[in-house]
Parts: C-alpha cells; structure tokens; sequence
C-alpha cells in the first residue's frame, strides 16, 4: 500500500524536511493557540521531518526537559491551578504536554480548558507536572515542563478539555529497538507508547526515524533491514520483515515498513488486539543494495515426480556487475503428469503476481487469521522458488481449497451462494522461501517443466 493509504492525511515529502503549509485562520488572521508538545530525546532531523504532521494536529514541537523523579511532586495534592501533563511515550524518549487543571469531581480531574488531540474517547497517561520556565515571544510563548508519576489516566479528550480518571492505569505498549549501525555498534532504545489506532503508528514512524537518524546518515545511500515481533495476548507473535535501499529516504521508508504491521493489527476492525510489546532490531549498511533478476536457466526441460531440477538464477547490480547463484528445486513425489510452471522472484514481485492473477481480495474473518495472513507476508531480501498449475479452486471463510471436486466447484459458483466462496485459478504443489541475502531484490520470471508419467 501507499503511504498515504497506511497513514492518512501524512505525506512522504513532509519527511523529507519541507515546511508546513500557513493556510489557515486567513480569515481576519486568527487561529487556535497550538498546544507545546515537550519532547526529550529526539534528533532534529526528526522534529523538523515532523513538523507539519504536528502542526496539522495542532501541536508545537519543543525540545523539553523529559521525566523527573517519580517523587518530585508526591507531596503536592492536585487542585484547581495545579499542572498536569498528557504523556505519549515515556523512556528512552518522551513526549508530553502539560496544562493546568480546571475542576475536580470525585476522582475525575477536568483541565486544560482547551481539547488535546480531539480525539474524544482515550485512554492515555496522566501525570503530575511542573514548569520548569517561561520562555517569552511576541509570536507564542512557551511554557517548559517536566512529568512526574502517573496519577490517572485521561479517557476524554473534548473540545472544552480533557477529563481523566484519578487512579486509573492506562494501557501502554513496551518497545525494544536495537540498532546495528553501519559502524558495526549497537544502539539500544527502550520506551513505553500509548494505545491508539491512530497515534501508536504515528509515534511509532516518530520514534523509529529518531533512533536511525541518532546514529546513521540522513541523505546519502544507505540500506536498512527491518524485523519486527510483535507480541499479542493470546495469539502466536507476529514476525514482519522487510529491507528499504534508497539514497534519500531509508530512515523514512524504514520508519513506515517498522510501524506498517503495527497499523494493520490496530486497524483490522477486530477489537480484541492486544498489544503486549514490540520488538524492532534494525541493521544499518552506509551503501545502496540493490539488486535485479535477470535471467534464470534451468538445466531440465523434462523431468519425473521426485527428481531434481537444477536453476541458476543470475542477478545484475546497479554497477552492472552479474553474481549467480544454483538452486536444486525436487518435484513433489505426488505431482501428475503434465506441464508445470516455476516461479521465480521477489517477494515483493510474488506478492504482485499473485495479485494480478488472483480475483478478489482476501478478507480475513478472525484475528487469527490476520495474524497468519501478516506472517505469511513475502521478503524483499531473498528470493522464492513456486511450483504451481493453472487449475481452479476457491478460497471459503478465509482458507484456500484449490482442489475441489467439479460438484463442489459449481455448487460455489452458483448464484445462491454468491460472496460464500471466491475462485482460484491456481494449484501451488510446493512453494520455497530461499535465504535471506545482503540485497534489497526484484524481479520475477517463470519457466516451465514437462512431469512424465
């Protein structure tokens, strides 16, 4: 998918540093105060790449002063006038706003005065605060502040304010990111993230783009390899992986493909995702590599079920330069005698295939079943081998049956079980997943072998 189909209303080119568009409020020159938004731990490069997605939610960026101890403001009892503050991410790298308290009913606390995010209902960390300073404009003045220990957690965001809920834990998302610099050191980020179908996979591209941009170049080639776990409650973890090259844009396109599995599972539809952590372990090479099929040979035309057939997959460099490599690929012992074709490609490319090919689109019905249909996403770092017939099937409440019988097949493609079944054309007897290798690849090619009686 597109960027934009992932993210919204973000835009690639925001990331690459350009200003804000000053639209707004030409009407008699007002426009709403912009919430400050106290950032600790983050590159530059990141907060000016950001800076129009935060200004379009209303926000100003400002390098704060991050967490105190979790004592600074125990004895200080909250009441009308106190600060508070709005926590996002806590750890290794924080973001907070802070604001000051309006009422207190009970164990409900109102503040601000002013919506956060408008995000309505939320469930995000309440914490005690301070002013550390003032810093004066004529333009717009900010404010400095530190958050101390969570008191509550805010469960509306409204267009008068926030309201929270004195005692209430909120639910926050552990995060590992273990960097391999292109300086063969390693670079640990722990952080904790609010859960949003909205805000995690924003902070997530945030966080992500921070940590690579602190230790690895900006613009020039480079080439990044993403692997995240995701853990989730009562479900297997979900491993996704892919590799960005490119010579502007590795941090950004690395940041997407890191937080892309995060924002499918957040916005599936299916409301029992729980996320237990993620762990991101991203490796970093100062060069561009790239890499494109160009020619496959095999060494049979002819061949028996159970036999080998010997391919030769030959790929060309940027540079021009041509490396090979020899797969033995067997012929299941029960394929039938006739024509089968082979694949060959990228998983990217095989993904494409299958797309071009295959009508309809797969919808999974359980969370289950996304999570297998995530794992089961194809690489773009290594190469897979297919052997497959043109034959038809069906796909029936998510799960693939290319070999049905002619009864069962006309029995789905009747009218009076329309949206029951979707066809097939294709029978996959056996597909390889060949080792991952140093190049972002592409390209596909499909060859073909006579199976003898």
């Amino acid at each position: 998918s597109s960027f934009s189909d992932l993210f919204g209303f973000w835009d690639p080119a925001h990331l690459q540093g350009e200003p804000p568009d000053e639209t707004f409020g030409t009407f008699g020159g007002f426009q709403p105060i912009a919430t400050p938004l106290n950032l600790g731990g983050f590159t530059t490069e990141t907060v000016r790449a950001f800076a129009s997605q935060f200004d379009r939610l209303g926000l100003v960026p400002v390098f704060g002063a991050g967490n105190t101890r979790l004592n600074d403001f125990s004895d200080a009892p909250l009441e009308p006038g106190s600060t508070v503050g709005v926590q996002l991410i806590r750890g290794d790298m924080n973001i907070n706003a802070s604001g000051t308290v309006t009422h207190i009913s009970g164990d409900k606390i109102y503040a601000f005065g002013h919506p956060f995010l408008s995000m309505g209902y939320t469930d995000m960390p309440l914490t005690k605060a301070g002013v550390l300073t003032v810093i004066p404009s004529i333009m717009t003045s900010q404010k400095l502040s530190a958050t101390g220990g969570i008191v509550g957690s805010i469960r509306q965001d409204r267009a008068t304010g926030i309201m929270g809920i004195k005692g209430a834990q909120p639910k926050m998302i552990p995060v590992n990111v273990r960097l391999r610099t292109s300086r063969h050191e390693d670079k640990n980020y722990r952080y904790e993230i609010v859960s949003d179908k909205f805000l995690t996979p924003f902070l997530m591209t945030f966080t992500v783009h921070s940590s690579i941009t602190a230790s690895e170049r900006s613009i020039g080639g480079q080439t990044l390899q993403v692997k995240c776990t995701i853990s989730l409650k009562d479900q297997p973890k979900i491993r996704f992986e892919n590799s960005v090259s490119d010579v502007a844009s590795s941090p950004a396109l690395a940041a997407i493909t890191a937080a892309s599995p995060v924002h499918f599972l957040l916005n599936s539809g299916f409301e029992d995702v729980v996320m237990e952590g993620i762990d991101l372990e991203i490796k970093a090479v100062e060069s561009t590599q790239e890499a494109t099929l160009d020619k496959v040979w095999q060494d049979r035309i002819k061949v028996r079920a159970g036999e080998e057939v010997g391919i030769t997959v030959f790929l060309r460099k940027p540079n021009g330069e041509v490396i090979s490599d020899r797969y033995p690929v067997k012929i299941p012992e029960d394929t039938p005698a006739g024509p089968l074709k082979i694949l060959i490609g990228d998983g990217i490319s095989v993904s494409r295939h299958d797309a071009l090919i295959e009508s309809g689109e797969f919808i999974p019905e359980n969370l289950t079943q996304l999570v297998k249909a995530i794992n089961n996403l194809k690489k773009n770092d290594r190469f897979y081998i297919r052997l497959f017939r043109e034959q038809e099937g069906a796909v029936i409440a998510g799960h693939g049956l290319p070999n049905l019988p002619p009864s069962l097949l006309a029995l789905y493609k009747s009218q009076k079980t329309s949206g029951d079944a979707r066809p097939i054309n294709r029978v996959v007897y056996v597909e390889h997943e060949l080792p991952s290798t140093d190049y972002v690849l592409s390209g596909e090619k499909v060859i073909q072998v006579e199976v003898e009686g």
